[in-house]
């Protein structure tokens, strides 16, 4: 037997295989939740792929007034949010007839099978140093091959903990993070807004305080 051996200072990354454990649920646990496993639904979706970013993120959702027919019945189309989560919903109706009626809650589910959220400080300050976490969720029925990056930016100063361009392998079922040590450069939108203010006519003059608080 003879073996060959290379010596280098080159940078060689040892080939790796993308490819779901055996030992894994064949249905993303996520559409067991759900009740069905639309892959074909997916796998239409590659054919056609479509860049969405999530960007609508209420907290509470569908307060308009609706008038029911004469069976008592409304049927409305409206775009769920962008949040990845289970809404609870009840409507209180009111009649001339029968007064005040409250429904019972009822629940529906907001979902997409792949997505990255970003976990991100509530507020920063111009200089602070911070971790930025991406979060790569994966709830396809297969693995799949990602590369996260920031987009340049002169607003902002980073540093990746990882390798830059580097790729990870996310598996059904499966997350992985990426991390950056982010600096900001500059400010973000300055608000202003005029207010006015009435004091009472035997306030000492220059003798006045006002406090606000911004939310």
């Amino acid at each position: 037997d003879m073996g060959l051996k290379v010596f280098t200072n080159s940078d060689i990354r040892k080939h790796k295989i993308c490819e779901q454990p055996e030992d894994s649920t064949k249905v993303p646990a996520a559409y067991q939740l759900l009740g069905y496993s639309p892959v074909e639904d997916i796998l239409e979706t590659f054919e056609t792929p479509k860049e969405t970013i999530r960007k609508y993120f209420p907290e509470t959702w569908i307060w308009d007034l609706v008038v029911m027919d004469s069976t008592g019945m409304a049927e409305i189309e409206m775009t769920a949010p962008d949040t990845i989560t289970t809404w609870k919903a009840r409507a209180f109706c009111l009649s001339s007839d029968t007064g005040l009626g409250l429904s019972p809650i009822t629940h529906f589910q907001a979902f997409q099978p792949f997505f990255l959220e970003l976990m991100m400080p509530y507020s920063v300050i111009r200089g602070e140093v911070f971790k930025l976490k991406a979060i790569v969720l994966n709830y396809l029925p297969t693995c799949i091959w990602v590369v996260v990056q920031l987009e340049a930016s002169p607003d902002f100063l980073t540093t990746p903990l990882l390798k830059a361009g580097e790729s990870h392998c996310v598996c059904m079922n499966k997350s992985r993070i990426v991390s950056w040590i982010v600096t900001p450069k500059s400010l973000g939108a300055k608000l202003s807004e005029q207010i006015s203010l009435k004091l009472p006519p035997d306030v000492v003059k220059d003798s006045a305080q006002a406090s606000f608080t911004v939310l």
